[in-house]
């Protein structure tokens, strides 16, 4: 594959992930065990099987173990043996560097801490909670989708009766088909506690898997200039883009699991043993 030199991988690990203390209090939720490797390991393979080589991780003081995991080798193999291997090729091949979020203020403050950190590229944003199976495949896809039509491009999941208790209230969007598996953007809605309820049958949601443009990092800071006190989401600075650039939302053909709350991590190994057992 051609390396990807125009894009960088972002991946935003700096928050408290107090819904998933109940599973493992031990450990940040991006070094959950998600099959054979840590639940974070999917967004770096994610980012490297898409042509991507710089891969800046935001995370804070407390969650130096992800950083120790990249790091050290020794380390890597004491924790995930089965999924060192893999780890090990993605750190021969590209650049990674760690940024420091000083408090959880959100997702949008943990982002725009990286508008310096890879000069003249663009980039593209993975929650380490969002899992998407079978992997790899959807950077890929956003990426040629962001490429060919020039805009930002959200991954958008299908939500059901069945799997709406694994998926946080947020993300609900009203679309406008455009053809096959491709979607217009019209509204953003503000996040809500509990889980999702569908408003009607194969509701679509935006995950945290997107390709921006080049210009993200300033709208971070047009938005934060008019956020009051408390936590600076996502959700403004998306709603600033969509009035004024326009936001494409791709719905994948796998699935995308919510492993940031207890309900969601289990579908999520659920659906890995069930395939191991399928091959098997």
């Amino acid at each position: 594959m051609i390396h990807n030199t125009s894009y960088f991988l972002l991946i935003p690990a700096g928050g408290l992930g107090s819904r998933m203390k109940p599973v493992r209090p031990d450990i940040p939720k991006e070094m959950l065990p998600v099959g054979i490797k840590p639940a974070i390991q999917y967004a770096v393979a994610e980012g490297f099987a898409a042509g991507i080589r710089d891969i800046v991780i935001v995370i804070n003081s407390r969650k130096n173990i992800i950083r120790r995991y990249f790091e050290d080798f020794s380390f890597r193999k004491q924790l995930f043996p089965a999924a060192a291997e893999e780890m090990n090729a993605i750190m021969r091949s590209c650049r990674l560097s760690f940024l420091y979020q000083r408090e959880p203020l959100g997702e949008s403050d943990a982002i725009g801490l990286a508008a310096n950190a890879a000069p003249g590229k663009v980039p593209v944003v993975f929650y380490p909670d969002n899992i998407y199976l079978p992997a790899p495949g959807a950077l890929s896809s956003l990426i040629a989708t962001a490429s060919r039509h020039g805009t930002s491009v959200i991954a958008l999941r299908e939500v059901r009766k069945d799997n709406c208790a694994g998926i946080g209230n947020s993300g609900r969007v009203d679309v406008a088909p455009l053809g096959g598996n491709l979607f217009r953007i019209e509204k953003f809605h503000a996040k809500a506690p509990g889980h999702f309820v569908p408003r009607y049958p194969k509701e679509l949601r935006v995950t945290g898997i997107a390709v921006y443009g080049p210009y993200l990092f300033s709208y971070i800071e047009r938005a934060q200039k008019h956020l009051k006190k408390g936590e600076f989401t996502d959700e403004p600075v998306r709603k600033l883009l969509l009035r004024e650039k326009g936001i494409l939302g791709l719905q994948l053909p796998g699935n995308v699991f919510d492993i940031g709350n207890p309900d969601g991590y289990r579908r999520c190994q659920s659906f890995i043993d069930d395939c191991g057992a399928k091959s098997s």
